[in-house]
């Protein structure tokens, strides 16, 4: 089985969010259509990642990921002002065991997040993991050696013990720098000559090169202009910094086949461009689907009685990572994120039920309006969905005549 993957990250410089920005940032998601899509974006406003506004860069983007491209929003997460969430395909939802996150912190000698990484682990049924690393490196050319140390105190987000890992992703806004003077970078970008200082003046290329970072992971060709330090709303260069490539991502697998590294000119909210990359990457064996919870079910329902769902646990699942504040949600019947129900109650609420020697759970969900609907059982330990039920229609209850 081969998955495509996308990466985009973005430092979007504390801008707000807009429906215009968001369709030229996941446009290419239309064209690629990928398994997977990863987004790492920095310099978010607290206001957005502590739910202080509602709508932002995040909502925007699950919005339009499931109207346009029929994705679904496994995880997501944050750490002061960086954050990242990972879309997938609806049908593999199954596919999904479980879901890890690290962090690091270096900002106030680790007391923030604000530079730091963030590592979520998706362990897929069967033998294989895939991790996705976002980061946001310290800033300045004469920072290079604290980026170095940087790199070396975050690795542990990339899970490096972890031998189960297909394939690791690491991407953000790296901030290694090219050491040249800004209008000596002007001149080699006049000249389309930009690419000749990668392997001579850039901090990265050359901590790769001397085993200082990165070592182990690889990074497609770069084909594109530096993505840093724009004008913002244009493409051109504030040569208060030197044009420098800060907007990276690389991979390590020898089971990935790098298929597109490009900027985003397109998007222009900020003083940095967006960098994407897509991936071709190669399961053996394929992950299978399998639900640890399954849901009986339901047939056509009257909205005007409280929705009653049971179901049970397969797999030994309780005794192996089972929770009481595990809980059982109503979601729209596309799914669009799986970390949010539209309504939604604990499993230590649900009562029991037997029935011919076969244990089942009980719950019920009150006032539910006439529409489409699915039952989704989300595991705490796992942090996501655990079994996930059919379509379920609920109508209007006909006026009796007379």
């Amino acid at each position: 089985m081969d998955w495509k993957v996308l990466i985009i990250t973005y430092n979007i410089g504390m801008q707000k969010g807009t429906e215009k920005a968001v369709d030229a940032l996941l446009a290419d998601v239309l064209k690629h259509k990928p398994q997977v899509v990863a987004v790492g974006m920095q310099e978010v406003a607290h206001a957005e990642t502590m739910g202080g506004v509602p709508l932002n860069w995040h909502r925007l983007m699950v919005d339009w990921m499931a109207a346009k491209a029929g994705m679904v929003l496994l995880t997501n997460t944050f750490q002061a002002t960086n954050t990242i969430a990972v879309w997938i395909k609806r049908n593999l939802l199954g596919m999904i065991r479980k879901v890890d996150f690290r962090f690091a912190k270096n900002t106030m000698g680790g007391l923030t997040g604000h530079k730091g990484s963030i590592g979520v682990r998706i362990q897929l049924n069967g033998i294989h993991s895939i991790v996705f690393v976002d980061s946001h490196f310290v800033h300045d050319v004469i920072a290079y050696e604290r980026r170095l140390a940087q790199f070396a105190s975050n690795h542990e987000c990339s899970f490096p013990e972890d031998k189960s890992v297909r394939a690791a992703f690491w991407f953000g806004d790296l901030n290694f720098r090219v050491e040249k003077e800004p209008q000596e970078m002007e001149e080699l970008i006049g000249k389309e000559q930009t690419y000749s200082v990668l392997d001579t003046h850039e901090q990265l290329r050359r901590a790769q090169t001397e085993k200082k970072a990165f070592a182990n992971y690889k990074e497609p060709e770069i084909k594109f202009r530096p993505t840093y330090r724009l004008c913002i709303g244009s493409t051109n260069y504030d040569l208060k910094r030197t044009p420098s490539w800060c907007d990276r991502v690389l991979y390590k697998s020898e089971h990935v086949t790098p298929l597109a590294y490009e900027s985003n000119a397109n998007v222009l909210s900020s003083d940095h461009l967006p960098v994407q990359a897509l991936f071709l990457l190669k399961f053996v064996p394929a992950p299978t689907i399998q639900w640890d919870t399954v849901f009986e079910h339901i047939p056509p329902w009257y909205s005007t009685v409280p929705l009653i769902c049971r179901f049970q646990h397969r797999n030994n699942y309780w005794a192996k990572r089972g929770s009481y504040m595990d809980w059982v949600g109503l979601f729209p019947s596309t799914i669009d994120d799986c970390t949010t129900a539209l309504k939604w109650t604990y499993v230590m609420t649900c009562q029991s039920q037997t029935v011919q020697d076969h244990f089942y759970y009980v719950c019920e969900f009150y006032n539910v309006p006439p529409g489409n609907y699915r039952l989704g059982y989300y595991s705490l330990y796992s942090k996501c969905l655990n079994g996930l039920s059919g379509s379920i229609e609920v109508i209007e209850q006909p006026l009796a005549e007379g």
